[in-house]
C-alpha cells in the first residue's frame, strides 16, 4: 500500500484509474471542479478519500491547497496544456521515490511554433533530471477500426493509466497517433 495519492482531474474518463490508485493508497486526494459530487460508490474506499472541489484557474491558490496534503507517493493527473505553473510545481509535491503519471491529449506531442519542443517532450526532459521521482506519460491517441477512426473510450484510457501505474514507461501511447490525418474529427 502506498501513502498519499493525488488524483487530479480524474473523476470522468479516468475514474477507473483513479479507483485503482485510491485502492492502493492509505489516503487519496481527489481534485476537480466538481469533486464534491464524486463518489466511487464504495463506502470504505470513499472514506479514505478527500474530495476537493477546486479549479486551477488560480494556480497559486490551487497549489497552496494541495500543499496541505503533500507529499504524494503517487499522482495521476489530467491537466490542460496551458497550466504551466501547475505542471511545473507538481514534482515539488511528490514524496521521494514517488510516481507521477501525467495523462495528455494527442496534441501534446506536436512540436510548437518554429520547431519548439512539444509540451510532452518539455515535461519529459524536465522531469528526467529528477532522481527521486519516476515520471510516466500517457499520451491519448485514437483507434482505427474497420477503416474508420474513433477516440479512445474511458475504459481504454483508464487501462493505459493503470498500466503506467503498474509498469511505468517514460511515455505510453494509448491507441495510435498515426497516421495523424486519420484521427477522428
Amino acid at each position: 500500500m502506498t501513502g498519499n495519492a493525488l488524483l487530479l482531474g480524474t473523476t470522468g474518463m479516468l475514474a477507473a484509474a483513479a479507483r485503482h490508485a485510491a485502492l492502493q493508497a492509505e489516503k487519496a486526494v481527489i481534485v476537480s471542479r466538481k469533486a464534491g459530487d464524486f463518489s466511487f460508490g464504495d463506502e470504505a474506499l470513499d472514506g479514505k478519500c478527500e474530495c476537493l472541489s477546486l479549479s486551477y484557474d488560480d494556480e497559486p491558490a490551487f497549489l497552496g491547497a494541495l500543499e496541505e496534503y503533500a507529499p504524494f507517493d503517487i499522482a495521476l493527473t489530467w491537466i490542460r496544456p496551458r497550466a504551466e505553473l501547475l505542471r511545473a510545481a507538481l514534482d515539488a509535491l511528490m514524496a521521494p521515490g514517488g510516481l507521477l503519471v501525467e495523462v495528455m491529449g494527442s496534441r501534446s506531442i506536436l512540436t510548437g511554433e518554429n520547431g519548439a519542443p512539444s509540451i510532452a517532450t518539455l515535461r519529459a526532459d524536465a522531469l528526467a533530471a529528477q532522481p527521486d521521482l519516476t515520471y510516466a506519460q500517457v499520451v491519448l491517441g485514437f483507434v482505427r477500426e474497420n477503416g474508420a477512426s474513433r477516440w479512445l473510450n474511458h475504459e481504454e484510457i483508464s487501462a493505459a493509466a493503470i498500466a503506467q501505474m503498474e509498469m511505468p514507461l517514460p511515455r505510453r501511447i494509448a491507441g495510435t497517433l498515426e497516421p495523424w490525418d486519420a484521427r477522428p474529427q
